[in-house]
């Protein structure tokens, strides 16, 4: 392989690099704008949640049955942020040990390869991780609605 043709494969890998990696932080800058999105529907539903409180009988009454639901969830939801913590912890050690691995590469096919791979699993990565995003956002956004109609009838 030629001086010329080496420094064309290393344009097309650093143009599609730059391609995947600006791909990655639309995807990365659409999963924060979701998370924002919740933290806005979370102060909707404490809004709707004060307006609907009663007496402070009512209120005791309420609280401790959500109470007696609200542990077990929360425990839950802990439970699965440490599982997605920790495969995001692997995912990351992975894709570093790949990185490292484009480096250590004794030929240029062989270091194409390998950002190949590290570019699959850097999209794979990123897909997973934001599908898990998307449904954490999901199920919270369900807990605190079904928190909010214990409360009653929404108010309009």
């Amino acid at each position: 392989m030629s001086a010329a043709d080496s420094k064309k494969a290393t344009g097309a890998t650093s143009k599609t690099f730059d391609e995947v990696f600006q791909e990655a932080m639309r995807s990365y800058e659409k999963a924060l704008k979701s998370g924002i999105e919740v933290q806005e529907e979370s102060v909707k539903l404490w809004k709707e949640l004060l307006t609907k409180l009663g007496s402070p009988a009512e209120l005791q009454a309420k609280l401790d049955s959500m109470t007696a639901d609200a542990f077990p969830q929360a425990r839950k939801r802990m439970e699965e942020f440490v599982e997605t913590f920790n495969r995001t912890s692997n995912q990351t050690i992975d894709l570093f040990e790949k990185t490292l691995g484009v480096y250590q590469a004794t030929s240029v096919t062989e270091a194409q390869r390998r950002v190949q791979d590290l570019i699959e699993s850097s999209l794979s990565a990123l897909r997973v991780n934001v599908h898990s995003a998307l449904n954490t956002n999901a199920k919270i956004i369900a807990s605190w609605k079904e928190m909010v109609d214990r409360f009653g009838p929404a108010t309009k």
